[in-house]
């Protein structure tokens, strides 16, 4: 009788293995059950598994080596023995790094197979084999214990993708069903009970398969692939993407929010712990010398909930998106998608095309952020648009695919009408050269000729780039700007944004330039103001949009605390040099009035970012700056005492303003120097006897005005 029991016990395991959670879009057929492998001792890893990858014994070797404790080390009596556990990996995967035309074997490749010498020694060298720790292993089940939840995992990945559509994100949506479908249906009842030693076990496995490289061949399906990296496959990247995406979630929501309290958790607290283990997730790979698609994605998953926690003008950020241009580069993305292949399953080839595009764009963006050189130039890179194409058509057959090719317009955009994710990539990355050329002529040496020379031209580039734009993309009516239920055309909020950070990505561009015409050759400040008035305005109305602010906070904040705080600058700015003008001018630049209530909502939008949110710093000395010039303005010395002036005195102010630097002599046939600290600015005005107690250094780069913003003494009675 006791063996028939045994086999019902194990009956009743299977039983238990086989009632896994559903993932989203997904019905399992409980009728007829899949026996499906899980890390239970009867089924460690079964070849017969689905989509179970066979290391082979010769790839992994792992040893229990028994401690000598301590002469005074006391333990428990029914505590297990004390082991160290070492993994060791097989012979080392084969260095993928990319060799450019100046590499130091490039005599040998481009010659020996001329001369009939084959060599097996320039495939590229093999990296030592890898030996992960015991203290690695402990530390891997440490970080499973979020999955415990499998609900809250749903919950908030699904509201990244419903809301969200993943436009922050590089992972698609039927690859991370794929990835959650396995993941539970193999090991959700070791993760829901948090077995010790079958945690243990499930990290040893993290750990064996993360490695190992993922294959790719040209014939395989997203199916395929993805299997590659869940189940019985299982790697750290998916479980640190699957961390930053329910991070990256609780970022955008607001702390009311019913799926925080459905839960019960902390929006910064569950925040900053995706955070950690998405970043520790991370570490893991990077000891296992990952460099594939997977680890790529990964990158781009963690910086971006890093920006979110922490703003854009952080090192972590600039450290993090400089690792995702290397990792770019070292694959070779940046020359050749397909890596020499002469083909790979199409809705990669899309991938990594949309990755090298958001590489080359998000490094020229923080690069001109914080006035910093960039680290890929579109000089060194072929940079292929991403075909228009949503997300979920990615992973259709080729006949689909054709046909939504066929149906594009000549500009190779969709005729549908809507703004995805893969449009907003598309359109983003005609501005990104002229952003690049930008930080050039405000970061190289050129003389004052050539300065307006490429200025001009770069500003041509732009019209011409932005006229070709399809309307659909540029229109911003009220469909957008005032969103309403009972509207039958309203947009979803996530097309909006897209809509928006398009148009004022173009109008960032011409505001940057005329910064740098204004800096390095004395031009007059009409444009710039115009320029950012039009974008404040439009910030203004994207911050009174109640349904964005409410499920895309992170991303409202962003735009505060950049294109709005840029532009309020130079408007502050400008209504404050108005008011100091001995001679009020009669037509000025800005109406007092209205920008001073402008100002005043802008501020008060400021004070409303989240504690928690990477852009509350910079936003909140913006509002102290803004506020502290609004209560100079409105309680001005001898108002009524003033005479006021024409519009063109206003205008010969300005041109004294920039005579002094010309006078200088430093653009008559020179080069201008790398910094110009010795060298007047028209933002850099000097009050006088009316000085209120604050100069203000705003022409400089973002990072000048936040470096300011921190020097500032807001305890200083005015």
């Amino acid at each position: 009788m006791q063996p028939v029991r045994e086999e019902e016990v194990r009956g009743e395991k299977r039983q238990t293995a086989e009632k896994v959670p559903l993932t989203p879009a997904t019905t399992i057929n409980e009728a007829s059950p899949v026996p499906l492998p899980t890390i239970e001792p009867s089924e460690p890893g079964s070849p017969s598994s689905p989509g179970y990858h066979n290391l082979g014994a010769a790839q992994l070797s792992c040893q229990a080596l028994p401690l000598q404790a301590p002469a005074k080390f006391s333990r428990a009596a029914s505590a297990p023995p004390l082991y160290t556990h070492h993994c060791d990996g097989g012979p080392g995967r084969m260095n993928p790094g990319f060799l450019g035309a100046t590499n130091f074997m490039c005599i040998f490749s481009e010659n020996l197979s001329k001369l009939g010498v084959a060599s097996t020694e320039l495939e590229g060298p093999e990296l030592p084999r890898l030996t992960i720790s015991n203290d690695q292993i402990v530390r891997g089940t440490q970080i499973l214990s979020f999955l415990k939840d499998s609900s809250l995992v749903h919950d908030f990945v699904n509201r990244s993708f419903d809301i969200g559509d993943g436009v922050n994100n590089i992972v698609i949506e039927p690859i991370m069903k794929q990835w959650l479908l396995k993941l539970w249906a193999n090991h959700g009842d070791t993760l829901k009970k948090g077995n010790p030693e079958k945690l243990r076990r499930l990290s040893e496995l993290l750990w064996r398969n993360t490695m190992t490289s993922i294959f790719v061949k040209e014939n395989m399906d997203y199916k395929a692939w993805a299997v590659q990296a869940t189940g019985m496959n299982i790697r750290w990247e998916v479980i640190g993407i699957i961390a930053a995406l329910i991070g990256q979630c609780a970022t955008t929501l607001s702390r009311s929010d019913l799926l925080l309290t459905q839960h019960n958790v902390s929006k910064p607290i569950i925040a900053r712990k995706m955070s950690d283990v998405a970043s520790t997730c991370l570490n893991f790979c990077r000891d296992c010398e990952a460099l594939d698609d997977l680890f790529v994605w990964l990158l781009i998953e963690n910086s971006v909930l890093t920006a979110a926690l922490k703003g854009d003008g952080s090192y972590a950020v600039y450290r993090e998106t400089g690792e995702f241009v290397n990792a770019v580069v070292a694959m070779g993305l940046h020359i050749d998608v397909k890596q020499g292949k002469p083909r790979i399953p199409f809705f990669l080839e899309q991938m990594r095309t949309r990755i090298v595009a958001g590489a080359y764009s998000s490094d020229v963006s923080i690069s001109s952020h914080l006035g910093r050189p960039p680290r890929l130039s579109y000089r060194y890179c072929n940079l292929t648009p991403p075909l228009d194409i949503p997300d979920i058509q990615l992973i259709a057959g080729e006949d689909e695919i054709a046909r939504i090719i066929a149906s594009f317009d000549e500009k190779g955009y969709n005729t549908s009408g809507k703004v995805s994710r893969s449009t907003w990539m598309k359109t983003w990355l005609g501005f990104a050269p002229r952003r690049e050329e930008v930080l050039d002529l405000a970061l190289g040496r050129y003389s004052r000729e050539e300065i307006l020379n490429r200025a001009e031209e770069i500003q041509k580039k732009s019209d011409e780039y932005w006229a070709s734009v399809p309307l659909f993309i540029k229109n911003m009516t009220d469909e957008t700007y005032d969103y309403n239920e009972g509207r039958s055309h309203r947009k979803r909020p996530l097309e909006t944004l897209l809509k928006i950070t398009l148009k004022q990505g173009f109008r960032a561009n011409e505001l940057l330039l005329q910064r740098v015409l204004i800096r390095k050759t004395g031009a007059s400040w009409d444009k710039l103001v115009e320029v950012a008035s039009a974008i404040f305005q439009d910030i203004l109305q994207i911050s009174k949009r109640h349904d964005l602010a409410s499920i895309l906070q992170s991303n409202i904040a962003a735009l505060l605390a950049v294109q709005g705080l840029r532009s309020a600058a130079v408007i502050a700015v400008e209504l404050l040099k108005q008011e100091q003008l001995p001679n009020y001018p009669k037509n000025p630049l800005l109406p007092r009035s209205r920008t001073i209530q402008d100002l005043s909502v802008f501020a008060a939008r400021l004070g409303d970012v989240d504690p928690s949110d990477g852009s509350f710093t910079v936003c909140d000395q913006g509002r102290k700056v803004i506020t502290r010039i609004l209560d100079k303005v409105l309680s001005p010395p001898n108002l009524s005492e003033r005479p006021v002036a024409s519009h063109m005195q206003h205008e010969q102010q300005h041109a004294a303003h920039a005579s002094e630097g010309m006078d200088l002599g430093v653009f008559q046939g020179e080069t201008v120097p790398q910094q110009e600290w010795s060298v007047p600015d028209p933002l850099e005005f000097q009050m006088g006897e009316a000085n209120w107690g604050i100069e203000v250094p705003f022409l400089g780069h973002d990072s000048d005005f936040v470096q300011w913003l921190e020097s500032v003494d807001w305890e200083r009675p005015i």
